[in-house]
């Protein structure tokens, strides 16, 4: 445990290190680039300042939704991305107004990329700081910032939250469409009646390229973050997978409840549109990370680091195992109800074998016993603290009651 706590603490020094670099490399830089474009020592002062508030809040809004856990995927654990990509966003920034009429060529995928790498309010706030540095810079008007913003905006909020399939193609049509939409209505105003086609050549160059940079944003993205995921809930999410086999040797009455509640949890995530690998990994160690722990005489943490589990998959595990943590994500709730339907189940099934006149339950029996079940955990009050939704538990009790197949396998086992 000591060793989990000064790994944290190492982690903390870390990020606050780097929370120095960013501030102390770009609020000068913001100061330079005004040197640069002759603005007055009141005007850098003031611009300064504001710069400051914005980087300060920022920070604030990073390490609260990392303490609260709010940020996308990973992000908690790669502040070093975010960093970097914010500095890059202040050289655009102060670049991008020496363009002979630029029109802020592709400044909105910094809103995408920023939000992306932290959640959607830090980078909507940090892409405000940036725009209005490139703004002021620029000399543009209030309402072409307007524009700007709230393009970075709907690209921010469009890509929230990417799905399991990484389907992008609507969320990237309704972007381009509004993104069209507002930069006609920028040369309209612009043109005061007097419309030219050489008035379309720029802002559809500008259209382009920024959809061009949405692309590269994502793909990078998906390549960074996502695959790098998916390719750890593969591995360790294989039945092969070196712990999961090691109890189908050791412990077969754990190992086959592993199977069964991963079964059940991956169903109700794929049909309730939560996450499915973080479900399925939940089902199949729920109980074996806690017996691993014990038998290595280490903590959840290190067992999940030694075989390297990701930051959400070692979530669901800390709700599910630590009384002093209630459970808060949906996924964890499944793998709860999950594990409580199979348990009981496969504990009837059991005294069914062992009392030889007494007539096996039907599936529609089984079905009523896991309604039971799960009224009886949602009565109990556990699930106050999670985000699950009646509709949700509405729908995990249709699962039971709708399985028929699975119940006849269970009394195979």
């Amino acid at each position: 445990m000591t060793t989990h706590v000064k790994k944290k603490e190492e982690a903390g020094w870390q990020k606050v290190l780097l929370a120095v670099i960013m501030s102390v490399f770009s609020i000068p830089a913001v100061g330079v680039a005004a040197y640069i474009y002759e603005k007055s020592f009141r005007d850098i002062f003031i611009l300064l300042l504001l710069f400051t508030a914005c980087c300060a809040v920022t920070l604030f809004s990073f390490f609260q939704s990392d303490i609260y856990d709010t940020l996308h995927y990973d992000n908690g654990s790669h502040f070093l991305r975010f960093v970097v990509t914010f500095l890059l966003g202040v050289a655009i920034s102060c670049l991008m107004p020496m363009l002979p009429d630029a029109g802020f060529w592709a400044v909105p995928s910094i809103a995408l990329v920023l939000a992306l790498l932290s959640n959607t309010v830090t980078g909507v706030v940090s892409y405000a700081g940036l725009l209005g540095v490139c703004s002021y810079f620029a000399s543009t008007e209030i309402l072409t910032f307007l524009l700007y913003f709230l393009i970075g905006v709907i690209f921010a909020v469009l890509f929230e939250k990417l799905d399991n399939d990484y389907r992008t193609g609507g969320p990237m049509f309704a972007a381009m469409t509004l993104h069209i939409v507002g930069m006609t209505a920028r040369v309209v105003f612009n043109s005061h009646g007097a419309l030219t086609v050489d008035m379309f050549i720029i802002p559809v160059i500008n259209i382009f390229i920024t959809f061009v940079m949405m692309l590269v944003v994502l793909r990078f993205y998906c390549a960074v973050v996502i695959d790098k995921e998916k390719g750890k809930y593969l591995r360790i999410n294989d039945q092969e997978f070196a712990l999961l086999a090691k109890y189908k040797e050791e412990d077969k009455q754990v190992y086959y409840n592993a199977i069964h509640t991963a079964y059940f949890a991956e169903k109700t995530a794929r049909l309730l549109h939560m996450d499915v690998d973080v479900a399925k990994n939940g089902g199949y160690y729920h109980k074996i990370i806690a017996l691993e722990c014990k038998k290595q005489e280490k903590s959840l943490e290190e067992v999940c680091r030694e075989y390297k589990f990701p930051a959400e998959a070692v979530r669901l595990l800390q709700e599910y195992n630590y009384k002093s943590q209630p459970m808060r994500l949906r996924e964890t709730v499944a793998v709860y109800l999950a594990d409580s339907v199979v348990s009981t189940i496969m504990y009837l099934i059991s005294k069914g074998k062992s009392n030889e006149n007494k007539e096996a339950k039907t599936d529609n029996e089984y079905a009523k016993v896991a309604t039971a079940v799960i009224r009886r955990k949602v009565e109990s009050g556990i699930l106050n603290s999670s985000d699950i939704s009646l509709a949700d538990l509405g729908g995990i009790e249709k699962i039971y009651t709708g399985e028929k197949l699975y119940y006849d396998f269970l009394r195979r086992e």
